[in-house]
């Protein structure tokens, strides 16, 4: 269900951003805010990024995503693998499209 039925549910989000059209389907959320899991599904994109928002921890179900720090690292992520972003990270997010499950840590300050 994970790879795409529930991409369909009353609880997808269709969105349209940075990373061009893409579905968000958020599963659990804290009380506080601060803490989201869900499912995410988004089509390619060339993204560079000036300070990432939160703090995520991503494992790709399909696709993967190529991350180039703004130090030159780079690191590629595929399908059955995960990673982690944190807060404050600059550099590029270049995809060819991807499903993935993220876990999100915002502590809104």
């Amino acid at each position: 269900e994970a790879r795409g039925p529930v991409f369909k549910s009353p609880d997808a989000v269709q969105e349209k951003g940075a990373d061009g059209p893409a579905t968000d389907v958020p599963v659990l959320k804290s009380r506080d805010g601060k803490f989201t899991a869900g499912l995410y599904s988004a089509g390619p994109s060339d993204v560079p990024i000036e300070s990432y928002s939160e703090d995520e921890f991503m494992f790709f179900l399909e696709g993967g995503v190529t991350l180039t720090s703004a130090d030159g690292t780079v690191l590629r992520v595929k399908a059955g693998e995960g990673a982690f972003i944190p807060k404050g990270w600059k550099g590029r997010w270049t995809t060819r499209g991807y499903k993935k499950y993220y876990v999100v840590y915002d502590a809104h300050d």
